[in-house]
C-alpha cells in the first residue's frame, strides 16, 4: 500500500469513517470507490493523493474518501470533447450541411436527438427565443447528466451523479443562473416578485419564497443523487443473484431510470429560469 493511501486510511481513522481493522488489511483502499482505473499500476495512489490534496468537503466537513465521480466524470468529459468534435467534423463533411438526417443511426444522430428534444422541451416551457438562448447551458447538463448515469450501468464504472459532489455543483449553477437572468431581464422586479402583490404580507411571503428558492438546488441535487444510487445499487445487487435474464431486464429499467432523472433535471431547471424571466417574455408577447 502507497504512501499516499496509508496517510488517507490514517485521516480517515481519525474522523471515523475507518476501522482500525480496515486500517491493517492491505487489500483494502480506505473507501475510495473502485472502478477500472483502480487495476491501473499507480492510479491507487494517485486517486488516494487526489483524495488527500481535496481534504475535507464543504457538505459533510469530513475527510474526502472517493473521488471516482472525479475520475469518471473527466472520462465523461473527454468522450464528450471527443464526441463533439467528431459530430462537427460530420456537419463540416455532409453536402447538405446537416439538415437531412443520415440514413444510419449514429453519433450523430444521437446528438440530434438529444438536442431537438431537449430544445423542444424547453420551447415548451420558456419560448423559442429563451430557448435558444440557454439551449447551451441546459443542453450540455443534458449530455453530462445522461452519459453520466449510464456509464455507471457498465460494470466496472461508478456513475459520478451518484455523489452529492457532482450534482450539488450542477444544481448551484441552475440556482445561479435563475437569479442572475431573473435580475437582468427584470431588475429589481424580480425581487419584488418573491415579496407578493399585498405589501403587508411581503416579509412573509418573501420568507416563504425564499426558503422554496433554497430548497430547489436541494430537490435537484439529492433526486438526481438518490435516485441514481438507488438504481445502480438495486442493479448491482441482482447480477450478483443471478447472470440470467433477470439482470438484462434490470439494465433496461436503468436505462429508462437514467433517461427519466436527466429528463426531470433539464425539465425543472428551464421551469426555475423561464419562471425567472417570465416577465421579459410576456413584454415580448404584447
Amino acid at each position: 500500500m502507497g504512501s499516499q493511501c496509508t496517510q488517507l486510511k490514517e485521516r480517515l481513522l481519525e474522523q471515523g469513517l475507518l476501522s482500525k481493522e480496515a486500517l491493517a488489511d492491505e487489500s483494502v483502499i480506505g473507501a475510495v470507490g473502485q472502478t477500472w482505473f483502480s487495476i491501473i499500476p499507480g492510479a491507487q495512489e494517485l486517486e488516494c493523493k487526489l483524495a488527500l490534496l481535496t481534504g475535507d468537503s464543504l457538505l459533510f466537513g469530513k475527510q474526502v474518501n472517493d473521488v471516482h465521480h472525479v475520475v469518471v466524470g473527466l472520462l465523461v468529459f473527454l468522450f464528450l470533447i471527443l464526441a463533439a468534435f467528431h459530430f462537427k467534423s460530420a456537419l463540416t463533411q455532409d453536402k447538405d450541411g446537416g439538415v437531412i438526417p443520415e440514413a444510419k443511426f449514429n453519433l450523430r444522430s444521437v446528438f440530434e436527438v438529444v438536442t431537438d428534444y431537449t430544445l423542444s422541451v424547453m420551447r415548451g416551457i420558456m419560448g423559442d427565443k429563451a430557448a435558444r438562448y440557454f439551449l447551451p447551458f441546459i443542453g450540455t447538463f443534458a449530455f453530462f447528466i445522461v452519459c453520466s448515469n449510464l456509464i455507471g450501468l457498465i460494470p466496472g464504472f461508478l456513475p459520478p451523479t451518484d455523489s452529492l459532489n457532482t450534482t450539488v455543483p450542477c444544481a448551484v449553477l441552475v440556482f445561479f443562473a435563475t437569479h442572475v437572468y431573473g435580475f437582468k431581464e427584470n431588475g429589481m422586479d424580480h425581487l419584488k416578485h418573491m415579496m407578493g402583490p399585498v405589501w403587508w404580507l411581503a416579509p412573509l411571503i418573501f420568507v416563504i419564497e425564499l426558503i422554496s428558492h433554497l430548497a430547489r438546488p436541494l430537490s435537484l441535487a439529492l433526486r438526481l443523487a438518490g435516485n441514481m444510487i438507488g438504481d445502480h445499487k438495486a442493479v448491482s445487487i441482482f447480477m450478483g443473484l443471478t447472470y440470467l435474464v433477470v439482470p438484462a431486464l434490470l439494465l433496461g429499467l436503468g436505462v429508462i431510470v437514467c433517461l427519466v432523472q436527466t429528463m426531470v433535471f433539464c425539465l425543472l431547471s428551464a421551469v426555475y429560469i423561464g419562471m425567472a424571466i417570465e416577465h421579459h417574455d410576456h413584454a415580448e408577447a404584447h
